[in-house]
């Protein structure tokens, strides 16, 4: 039975319960340690999965048995590699990228990390670039950490170009604490109303669920 008082706000993290799970379960391999060192050295902004979150995303890809994976936001290809840790040899990525400079750095990382060739990296605006792959579906699974106005796109393409069963996966979608309330400016009103269509849309056509993670991980498994 659970203890009542979890219900009233206890909470029972400590740092070193994650550092010790983390250590356990989610260990950086030396591609993910040198992709953040790249993004370091390009001064990208380190706003890549943490190491737990990028563990969850592997396991849930083993899960579905997911060959065909397709991301939104490569940044420096620091989720790319735990998503290539979880397919089979004959898997392979197609993950976009807004930034030249971002898809550049990713891809000397993957290089590095003897994977290029599972990988297809795509430059320009998610909703532009997601029609050009269409034919390669149906696909196993889509990441979403990208621009967030258009998560719900995001997640419609998924829908539309899934297999049943497979899944969404959404990073950051407790909106930084800004999913619900007020907020400062118009832009922000915008991310949270586009947000919010984002988990209605998944709650009203999949079997969703927003892993508690510091960021909020959203898991959609498409009937």
């Amino acid at each position: 039975m659970a203890d009542p008082n979890s219900r009233a706000g206890t909470t029972y993290w400590t740092p070193e319960i994650e550092a010790y799970l983390r250590e356990l379960n989610a260990a950086e391999t030396p591609a993910m340690k040198d992709a953040i060192a790249a993004g370091e050295a390009a001064g990208m902004p380190k706003i890549q999965v943490s190491p737990t979150d990028g563990r969850i995303i592997e396991v849930l890809l083993r899960m579905v048995g997911a060959r065909k994976v397709v991301e939104l936001g490569t940044l420096f290809g620091y989720s790319a590699l735990w998503i290539l840790k979880a397919l089979p040899p004959d898997g392979h990525l197609w993950t976009v990228e807004y930034s030249a400079k971002h898809r550049e750095v990713a891809q000397g990382v993957l290089e590095r990390a003897g994977l290029a060739d599972r990988v297809t990296l795509l430059l320009g605006a998610g909703l532009d670039v997601l029609p050009t792959i269409e034919r390669e579906g149906p696909f196993d699974a889509v990441f979403v950490d990208a621009d967030k106005p258009s998560y719900p796109g995001y997640a419609e393409w998924g829908i539309r170009n899934l297999r049943p069963g497979g899944i969404v996966i959404g990073d950051n979608t407790y909106l930084f604490s800004r999913l619900v309330g007020p907020v400062e400016n118009e832009n922000q009103a915008r991310d949270q109303r586009a947000m919010q269509a984002f988990h209605e849309l998944l709650a009203r056509e999949c079997e969703s669920v927003t892993i508690p993670t510091p960021d909020g991980l959203t898991v959609a498994l498409k009937r």
